[in-house]
């Protein structure tokens, strides 16, 4: 066992801004801006997929660009005790794009997208409030997306909160580390890395090969 390192240095950021403002670009030019070697690129954006920081690389659509569809960000107000259940249940509508916990009056905001006014009122009406332990306060449509960017501020120094990868507790203190092909898997303790290997090791003798 050792610390794991939580912390993020220049060059991981310098990677992640590089890949934030175009995740198409290749890892040589990524090296030249980053000053380090396509070697270096490729080792530290496994390593950040590895920790969960990157979860996936996906097209960031301009909602400008689409002729029809609206954009409202609705804020309801949850049953605490039901909070986590409501969130998921939200999580699993299609229109739902984004959900967010709050703290205030209104402890649960979502990002929606419909095609229109009546579909976002029948959405509202017909399906949101209708949820046991739901209230809307209120809601907006955004007329104009004029930034969006990343919700996370990256800058060096930053710090990663590792989940172990068979219990999926957030892991603190020292950590269990087993390299998986060319990426790394982090575990809260020894008995959780024994789990995993006897869970998947047909895979990982595949993968070592």
């Amino acid at each position: 066992m050792r610390l794991v390192s939580l912390k993020l240095d220049e060059t991981d950021v310098l990677i992640l801004k590089a890949l934030m403002e175009d995740g198409r670009k290749p890892f040589r030019q990524i090296a030249r801006m980053a000053s380090v070697s396509t070697p270096t690129v490729e080792s530290r954006l496994r390593r950040m997929i590895g920790t969960g920081l990157i979860r996936k690389i996906a097209p960031i659509i301009d909602p400008n660009k689409i002729e029809q569809g609206i954009t409202s960000l609705i804020s309801l107000h949850v049953d605490s005790s039901k909070i986590d259940s409501i969130a998921n249940e939200l999580s699993g509508l299609e229109e739902v794009r984004n959900v967010y916990l709050m703290i205030g009056e209104s402890n649960l905001v979502i990002r929606v997208v419909a095609q229109g006014i009546p579909a976002l009122q029948e959405l509202m009406t017909e399906r949101i409030s209708k949820i046991e332990g739901v209230a809307i306060t209120s809601s907006h449509v955004i007329a104009k997306t004029v930034k969006e960017e990343q919700g996370a501020l990256i800058r060096p120094g930053t710090m990663l909160r590792l989940r172990c990868a068979y219990c999926n507790k957030q892991i603190t203190g020292e950590s269990s580390i087993l390299r998986v092909g060319n990426s790394e898997r982090y575990f809260c303790c020894p008995t959780c890395l024994e789990s995993y290997k006897e869970k998947y090791g047909s895979r990982l003798k595949m993968l070592a090969q």
